[in-house]
């Protein structure tokens, strides 16, 4: 072995070893997020419900903490900030809800906790044409339509 590969060996391992002791909850929060996403995109809200003239290529942010038991099963769910249109709350209360379980945390943690929070701020893009893009800033004017 040359110079220059223990070199590069010792860089890998050192890299290896700053590694945030966090990277089980860290691996666990992407997955939980993926599969909430994958069941959102599955079962979209109805956005004829927001005022488009208000709610138009904007974003309308919603922070939700999470509890889930060691088995993967939901435990709660709660708002953490609101996105001040409740229809937009209680979509993402139904998509978490409706995507447990979620995996067993013995699938993600080598020190299985018995339960675990995730935080996670999500957001739903409205956009008026479909064309795949992510809107860039947030909603100014937020309110629900009359009835809600």
């Amino acid at each position: 072995m040359t110079w220059w590969h223990r070199s590069c060996l010792a860089a890998i391992l050192a890299f290896a070893l700053i590694v945030p002791a966090s990277s089980d909850e860290q691996a666990y929060r992407q997955a939980f997020v993926s599969e909430v996403v994958e069941f959102a995109n599955l079962n979209r809200l109805n956005i004829s419900r927001l005022h488009r003239d208000v709610h138009a290529d904007c974003f309308i942010p919603v922070t939700v903490a999470t509890v889930i038991l060691v088995d993967g099963s939901l435990k709660g769910i709660s708002i953490v900030a609101s996105s001040s249109v409740p229809v937009v709350d209680r979509y993402f209360r139904f998509v978490i809800e409706h995507a447990a379980p979620f995996p067993p945390l013995a699938t993600f943690f080598d020190s299985v906790p018995d339960q675990v929070t995730i935080t996670h701020e999500f957001r739903l893009d409205v956009t008026l044409w479909s064309d795949g893009r992510r809107s860039d800033q947030p909603c100014e004017r937020l309110q629900a339509p009359e009835g809600e």
